[in-house]
């Protein structure tokens, strides 16, 4: 297979109830010659990982590889593996929409030398993933916290329109992802204690205008509307509040 233009880099936990119609729905949109797909399985305790290998027998230009590890970690790993020139990142919750490969084809005619994120999907030059130095080892906000280092240098560009739908059950987007019916009890207190440390983390970031980052970052391709509303900074809450916080987040691990 010769090299190609375009790399999927993603991870994947428990989406077996989704997981072949997201592959679908990257498939049926991109020209297969032009990309390929890499995913790492964080060992996943339903099916994905047996519909992982199915679909890649089928699709050469897809990489299955298994590890245990954070959706940073799992992410960097996956870009590990890839050549393409350019490195787009998806969930395999999502169901993407044709609009994502308009979305390509005009970001790679308007604006190849920077990173643009829109929602729910996000493209990133090789060059500039690699130089500065990649996703963080994040369970919670390896996202965001990659967008900051790549604006910190003048790369980053924001389009907040929707690529796909997530079919996460409400309850559980964003950053409440460990309420998910995915996780068993005992496993959505772990995440919610990484959440937590992750958010620690990402506190230098707290005292940044974020709507002004990303409004005076935002480019618009003119595909539809751009939501008014994008991201924020989940804020770590205040030492003497932090009993009831945690009181509250384990009561609704119990009730699930």
């Amino acid at each position: 297979m010769a090299e190609p233009l375009l790399s999927f880099c993603t991870t994947n936990y428990n989406c077996a109830h989704v997981l072949k119609e997201h592959l679908e729905s990257i498939y049926a949109i991109f020209d297969e010659d032009n990309f390929e797909y890499i995913v790492v399985d964080n060992k996943s305790q339903d099916r994905s990982y047996h519909i992982l290998q199915d679909f890649a027998q089928n699709h050469r230009n897809m990489k299955v590889l298994s590890k245990k590890c954070t959706m940073g970690r799992g992410r960097q790993l996956a870009f590990l593996e890839s050549t393409g020139k350019f490195i787009i990142v998806v969930d395999t919750d999502t169901l993407y929409f044709l609009i994502a490969r308009e979305f390509v084809d005009m970001y790679l005619e308007q604006y190849p030398d920077l990173a643009v994120q829109a929602k729910l999907f996000g493209i990133f030059p090789r060059e500039i993933w690699e130089g500065i130095g990649g996703r963080g080892d994040f369970n919670t906000g390896e996202d965001f916290e990659m967008w900051m280092k790549i604006w910190k240098i003048g790369k980053m560009k924001w389009y907040p329109l929707l690529m796909g739908t997530n079919v996460k059950e409400d309850s559980a987007k964003d950053s409440y992802d460990y309420l998910s019916t995915r996780y068993a009890r005992f496993e959505k207190f772990t995440r919610f204690l990484r959440r937590e440390f992750d958010t620690m983390r990402l506190r230098k970031y707290e005292k940044l205008d974020l709507v002004n980052v990303w409004k005076s970052n935002m480019v618009d391709f003119g595909l539809g509307r751009p939501d008014e509303t994008y991201f924020g900074l989940r804020r770590s809450p205040p030492l003497l509040s932090l009993p009831r916080h945690f009181a509250k987040s384990i009561l609704q691990i119990l009730a699930g």
